[in-house]
């Protein structure tokens, strides 16, 4: 009888099973190695991220911490100054009242003197009215300036020049001024200039000393002639308003005669004390030499000279000497007139006697 071969066995796990088994679980075992590795890396960083955030916030804390304690101290010294200075409020207040009261005090004085005020201008109105003098009084301080001329004695003469020089203060202003309209020439600086001179000089003459202006160019004549050659006091306010009226209304123009002007201080029924001559320069006119047009420095000279000689003796004559160019003799003859005959010889700036 044949022998009949068993069949093999059927196993469940056979070895190409368990292979796909190992290398199913080695494959899980690296993923998850892999993934292990990755978790601790995002990790690390993570906290290297967290630890530079905390010594920021350590640093802000440090910081925060300093500027608490800081802001302490500066509390605990407010609060230390505060008496202190509660104090001084309450003595600046008191100290405002102290002024509120003195400032009401003061209204009311000053309500009253308001009062007293009105009473006395009421009081004025019933007061008879003094005229006030036409020639400003000058300053007695600025009489100083007039050291040397003689302004004193019981008569005093005033010898002004008209002519066209006294528009300018050179040949050329002048030139040009003459041809101007009289308002014009009455307005020009320099004679304006020579009127004040004038009027403060009379203002500053003793209340008992008489005066007289004489007045001249290519003729002299005295400024008042229907008076005569009387004298004026500076206490008769109506002939000062006359005497300011009639210098104000005259018009420089034409040469200057001195000879003409000190013949006709001779003819003075009362000859002057004092004699005050107020001119820019040597005449350019004389009755003892004839001329015709320009003159030169030399027939000048000769002019004056010979206007001197007919000057009566023992006379003061001092000189306001305008400015004038081109007449360069002129301050060294009017100081040797001054010198002879004990009087002055004054250049006043262009501000005197405003200054």
């Amino acid at each position: 009888m044949p022998q009949i071969k068993r069949r093999r066995d059927t196993e469940a796990f056979s070895l190409s099973f368990l292979d796909c088994i190992c290398c199913g679980f080695g494959a899980i075992i690296l993923v998850f190695i892999l993934t292990v590795a990755e978790r601790r890396s995002v990790a690390r960083i993570n906290v290297d991220d967290l630890d530079e955030r905390v010594r920021r916030m350590e640093t802000q804390v440090a910081t925060t911490r300093n500027e608490v304690e800081r802001v302490e101290r500066l509390l605990a010294a407010a609060q230390a100054e505060l008496p202190a200075l509660q104090q001084k409020t309450t003595d600046t207040q008191l100290k405002l009242t102290d002024r509120q009261r003195q400032l009401l005090a003061m209204l009311e004085q000053t309500g009253k003197l308001r009062e007293a005020l009105a009473t006395l201008l009421e009081q004025k109105k019933s007061l008879p009215t003094v005229d006030q003098s036409p020639i400003p009084i000058p300053e007695v301080d600025r009489r100083q300036y007039l050291t040397g001329v003689k302004l004193e004695g019981e008569c005093v003469l005033f010898i002004v020049r008209t002519s066209g020089s006294m528009l300018g203060e050179t040949v050329e202003e002048a030139s040009a001024m003459l041809e101007e309209n009289e308002t014009r020439k009455r307005e020009a600086p320099k004679w304006q200039r020579a009127l004040r001179s004038l009027e403060w000089m009379i203002a500053s003459l003793d209340e008992k000393t008489r005066f007289q202006v004489l007045l001249f160019n290519e003729d002299a004549s005295l400024i008042l002639p229907d008076r005569g050659d009387e004298w004026f006091s500076i206490n008769d306010r109506q002939t000062l308003k006359q005497v300011v009226g009639r210098l104000r209304e005259i018009v420089p123009g034409g040469s200057a005669n001195l000879e003409r002007a000190f013949f006709r201080v001779r003819t003075l029924s009362r000859l002057p004390d004092a004699i005050v001559l107020i001119t820019d320069g040597l005449p350019t006119a004389s009755d003892s030499f004839l001329s015709e047009g320009a003159t030169n420095d030399e027939q000048r000279i000769r002019f004056f000279r010979e206007a001197v000689r007919g000057l009566p003796e023992r006379i003061p004559v001092s000189t306001i000497l305008m400015p004038m160019s081109g007449d360069p003799a002129a301050p060294a003859l009017f100081w040797e007139l001054a010198n002879r005959t004990r009087g002055a010889l004054v250049s006043p700036a262009k501000t005197w006697p405003e200054a």
